[in-house]
C-alpha cells in the first residue's frame, strides 16, 4: 500500500512493514505490486521504518490517465495477471462503457480480464453477458451479499494470481473482498 510516502510491504516471510523510498530512486514512483528489495529495519515492529532501495522490473503495469488531462498516465498497480471488473447488475445499473475502458486497460497492460457480475438477486445477467460474449472473456455472476460466499467457481479462478478488483463506487467490491478474505473486514 501507499499512503503519503510511506509504503506498507509485506516480506515474503509474512511480516508487514513500513517502509520510505531511498533518494537514490530519485522521481520513480512505487506503486501496489512493485517488487522491491530493502535496507533497514525490517523487523515489522512498531515504529521502525526500512528503506525501499531497489525496484524490481514490473511484469505488468496497469495505467490510468492524470486528472490534469493532459494525455500523460501514471502507473497504479504493478506486477498483477488478472483484472477483475466487477459490475453490479442492479443499483447501481451496469455501465458497458467502463466494461470497455477497463476491458482495454487490461488488453494493454497483459493482463486477464474477469468480468465479476454481483447482485444477482437484483438484476438478470444475460443481457450484459450477451454483448461480451464475442470476446471470451470469463464470468462469474454473484450475490456474496445473500449467501455469504462466492461461488467455488470463481475461487479457483483468483486463487494463485494476482488479480485488482476494479468497478464503479457501490458494486460490491467490499462485499466481495469481506467473502474471499474474512479478515479484511472491509466497511460496505
Amino acid at each position: 500500500g501507499v499512503d503519503r510516502g510511506r509504503y506498507h510491504v509485506l516480506l515474503d516471510s509474512g511480516i508487514e512493514l513500513t517502509a520510505v523510498k531511498a533518494r537514490e530512486l530519485g522521481r520513480r514512483g512505487v506503486v501496489v505490486g512493485d517488487n522491491t528489495k530493502l535496507t533497514g529495519d525490517t523487523s515489522g515492529k512498531k515504529d521502525t521504518l526500512a528503506r525501499i532501495v531497489r525496484i524490481d522490473e514490473r511484469t505488468t503495469e496497469l495505467r490510468r490517465s492524470t486528472e490534469e488531462g493532459d494525455g500523460r498516465e501514471r502507473v497504479i498497480v504493478a506486477n498483477a495477471d488478472q483484472l477483475a471488473i466487477v459490475t453490479a447488475l442492479a443499483q447501481p445499473d451496469p455501465k458497458p462503457g467502463m466494461i470497455d475502458r477497463c476491458l482495454v486497460a487490461a488488453y494493454d497492460s497483459g493482463m486477464t480480464p474477469l468480468l465479476i457480475l454481483t447482485k444477482a438477486d437484483l438484476g438478470e445477467p444475460h443481457e450484459l453477458l450477451a454483448q461480451y460474449e464475442p470476446l471470451g472473456i470469463r464470468w462469474f455472476v454473484t450475490d456474496v451479499g445473500a449467501s455469504g460466499a462466492p461461488d467455488a467457481t470463481l475461487i479457483e479462478a483468483l486463487t494463485g494470481h494476482n488479480t485488482v478488483l476494479v468497478g464503479h463506487s457501490g458494486v460490491g467490491k467490499s462485499t466481495l473482498i469481506n467473502a474471499l478474505i474474512p479478515s479484511a473486514d472491509r466497511a460496505i
